[in-house]
């Protein structure tokens, strides 16, 4: 990396914000920051608490672009006025390996309107193709939702979760690459839905595929059963990005497709298509378990096809619910020869009742609702010493256990695993 490339005058242009060199015209706007919000000051300036002398740090020590060791402090301006509200800096630069660290900064009134995603986009841009920069880290509290969404907006990826890096606090990483996708690479090739599952509700459960997809994507919806109620996948996404938007399912509404599923599917596909409009590449819809198992995904894909012919549809499998009972459990779900049913008893026990008699493993989703009837069928056919139950797997008050020990409601999204009878080590080779 050519260090020198820091001390040249820089002004990037944006839609509505300018990101430049700081300027003797920036001293009055320094200091009524410094009187207001004195918190977003860079770190360079941390001690300093006259205002006048910011006014005379400003006037001396940044002209012509001066660093403070390998490092540049650059101003966030409004374009329509070029009027200072904001910093942004490029600090912490290691030139044996061309990476360094961007941390912003804007005034209040200015936060939600696009400023910081524009200015962190034209300075990166600048010093990963004009500075020789290879690799851009950003790093900011785990609470702080809207710094990690300008950061993914801005094309920063998430890595993880540094404990304890901040004054004892945690800190997520995010980092961006010269080599990641922007402009005409990040466009080419068709629009994309993809359905992916997120598992039972244990956020540690997500593949690493899942996990890039959702940082990468332009758009993540998530399907709740209210705009004000958060869903269960909504809470295993926002452990990776804080994209999510919510969608209205009717997760709850009974008795096939009733009016108030289509107009969910078709609210939920208007959004999707809408994001297309708009410029999105890449929508991502997370959904609990796996999208082709039981899942809204598939109704979604159904009807955004019917609006976008030409969008390409993609699924990333999800651990299933009865593969996360089996493990907390400790159940083998099937082993040599044994057949595996999975029965939904959203239509009742009675499919329950014969596949317990003609195959070996049987596994029941959504039991709740007729969790007396399951039981008394488990009693009939002599199994229910062997099978276990699960609800909110992986969430708080998860509740693993002996389907014998049942005694009242249970959630209605709860497991049932019945393993198959096994009297020896291999006797259903």
């Amino acid at each position: 990396m050519n260090e020198s490339v820091f001390r040249r005058p820089v002004r990037l242009a944006g839609e509505r914000t300018i990101v430049r060199q700081l300027t003797l015209d920036d001293a009055a706007a320094l200091v009524a920051i410094v009187r207001a919000e004195p918190e977003i000051l860079p770190k360079t300036l941390h001690g300093v608490d006259d205002a006048e002398a910011l006014a005379h740090w400003l006037t001396v020590a940044v002209p012509n672009g001066q660093r403070f060791g390998v490092s540049v402090h650059l101003a966030i301006a409004d374009r329509e006025t070029d009027t200072l509200i904001g910093f942004l800096g490029l600090f912490r630069v290691d030139a044996a390996h061309d990476t360094c660290e961007v941390g912003y900064a804007l005034r209040r009134a200015e936060r939600g309107r696009g400023h910081a995603t524009e200015a962190l986009r034209l300075a990166c841009d600048w010093a990963l193709r004009d500075c020789g920069l290879h690799r851009i880290e950003l790093r900011t509290l785990t609470d702080n939702i809207a710094s990690m969404r300008v950061a993914e907006k801005a094309g920063f990826r998430r890595e993880g979760v540094q404990r304890g890096a901040s004054e004892h606090r945690d800190l997520v990483m995010f980092s961006r690459l010269a080599t990641d996708a922007t402009g005409a690479d990040a466009t080419d090739g068709p629009v994309r839905l993809v359905g992916i599952g997120v598992g039972p509700g244990d956020p540690e459960l997500v593949t690493a595929k899942a996990v890039r997809l959702l940082q990468e994507a332009d758009v993540v919806l998530v399907p709740v059963m209210a705009p004000d109620e958060p869903g269960r996948a909504e809470s295993v996404v926002r452990e990776y990005t804080a994209k999510a938007e919510r969608v209205v399912f009717a997760l709850n509404d009974r008795g096939g497709v009733t009016e108030k599923r289509a107009a969910a599917w078709d609210g939920a596909a208007a959004r999707v298509l809408e994001a297309f409009e708009r410029g999105a590449r890449t929508v991502v819809f997370a959904t609990i378990g796996d999208p082709n198992v039981y899942s809204t995904f598939t109704y979604l894909a159904q009807s955004v096809r019917a609006g976008r012919p030409d969008v390409a549809v993609e699924t990333v499998p999800g651990i299933t619910a009865m593969q996360d009972l089996a493990a907390r459990s400790g159940t083998v779900l099937a082993e040599g020869a044994e057949s595996l049913a999975l029965v939904p008893l959203t239509a009742g026990a009675g499919g329950f009742r014969e596949a317990l008699a003609t195959c070996d493993t049987v596994v029941a989703y959504k039991f709740g609702s007729v969790a007396p009837e399951v039981t008394q069928a488990l009693k009939d056919a002599g199994r229910l010493d062997d099978a276990v139950y699960g609800a909110r797997l992986g969430l708080p008050g998860e509740d693993v256990g002996p389907a014998s020990a049942i005694d009242g409601p249970v959630p209605y999204l709860s497991t049932l695993i019945v393993p198959a009878r096994r009297t020896s080590r291999g006797g259903k080779l």
